[in-house]
């Protein structure tokens, strides 16, 4: 079995979200954006347990 690291956000980087919220971008695409910024590799999975997304809203 494989074991793999998840990446959270730091408070930074939901603030960061927050200010892409207030102009304009929905909070979920905001939320993605910020997570793939800083991943250089990502499964839909991983985002959303990143993102505390779900997966439609992932998709």
């Amino acid at each position: 079995m494989k074991s793999r690291n998840v990446m959270y956000f730091t408070p930074r980087e939901e603030e960061f979200a927050d200010l892409l919220v207030r102009i304009g971008l929905k909070k979920n695409v905001a939320k993605v954006l910020v997570y793939l910024a800083h991943t250089p590799e990502a499964t839909s999975r991983d985002i959303e347990r990143g993102t505390d997304l779900r997966q439609p809203e992932v998709s």
